[in-house]
């Protein structure tokens, strides 16, 4: 039996058992790398500390000048022994690991973990339907807090200062309904397995109503800021370019696929949490979105 010694990855025997520790001991090896080629290359290391990684990912960058020529990625930081820790929580608790492996889009990964836990169960069948277009609308709304982080970040790390702002203040009025249904903005561990922590609460309809009315309004004056921005396009447009066949080979779906020319929208029913009558009107809202656009 042969056996492997990884020089980055040093270990010890413990009560508990054998004890890992990674150092991710390879930084020197690429620094030697430096002087290899005859361009003069600078390699950087980006993260995990950085704070536009914020400890869940590793960029090692080779620069040319403002070019970057090659990004090695580590990924893996992530994990944070998420799934070990679970094994010893019930199924509801482990609601509150799994919305915090994406604080900008809780929702959909706690709406994921329910689905499969559900499955397991056996129990997909018996979740009601109130709860299941619940969660569907919990979801849409933090779509929309999520794409306006990424919108307005992307835009001040551009220079643009105003669409973050406009930005952030569309994120702030989602934000106030997922305070006002589950009492938290940020993971809220709302979507249990079964259903949802709790109903809408008085007023939450109006409230949402009246939301989506403004921020229709608003996002007219984020596309005018962003797309009348010459910086903006020059530094977006045609930038990492993904064709249908890219899509399809990659699993892409959303708005990234639909920005190939793909006019059909493909739903599988077995993972979507709503029945076959709410997929039919949500997808009659988006073919009629999609005609005013055009």
């Amino acid at each position: 039996m042969t056996t492997f010694i990884d020089p980055y990855s040093s270990s010890r025997e413990t009560t508990e058992g054998t004890v890992f520790s990674v150092t991710g001991g390879d930084w020197n090896e690429l620094v030697t790398e430096i002087g290899a080629t005859k361009e003069e290359r600078i390699v950087v290391n980006m993260g995990p500390q950085h704070p536009s990684t914020h400890g869940v990912l590793r960029l090692v960058l080779e620069l040319e000048g403002e070019t970057v020529t090659e990004v090695r990625c580590g990924i893996g930081y992530l994990h944070t022994g998420i799934e070990k820790n679970i094994e010893y929580r019930s199924w509801t608790q482990g609601v509150t690991f799994v919305t915090r492996m994406d604080y900008l889009s809780p929702l959909f990964n706690e709406t994921a973990y329910c689905l499969a836990t559900e499955k397991l169960l056996g129990i997909t069948n018996d979740v009601p339907e109130r709860a299941s277009a619940i969660r569907v609308l919990m979801m849409e709304l933090n779509r929309i807090s999520s794409h306006m982080v990424a919108l307005g970040t992307g835009a001040l790390e551009l220079g643009a200062i105003t669409p973050m702002f406009f930005a952030f203040r569309e994120r702030e009025r989602v934000l106030d309904i997922f305070e006002m249904i589950s009492g938290l903005r940020m993971n809220m561990a709302y979507i249990r397995p079964g259903g949802v922590q709790q109903d809408l609460p008085a007023g939450a309809t109006q409230k949402i109503r009246e939301t989506v009315k403004e921020m229709r309004k608003a996002f007219k004056d984020n596309a005018t800021l962003l797309i009348g921005n010459s910086i903006w396009m020059k530094r977006t447009e045609g930038i990492g370019y993904l064709d249908l066949a890219g899509c399809t080979t990659l699993g892409i779906t959303g708005p990234v696929l639909r920005s190939t020319g793909l006019l059909g929208i493909f739903v599988r029913l077995n993972h979507i949490a709503v029945t076959k009558i709410m997929i039919l009107m949500l997808l009659q809202q988006i073919h009629a979105m999609c005609t005013v656009d055009s």
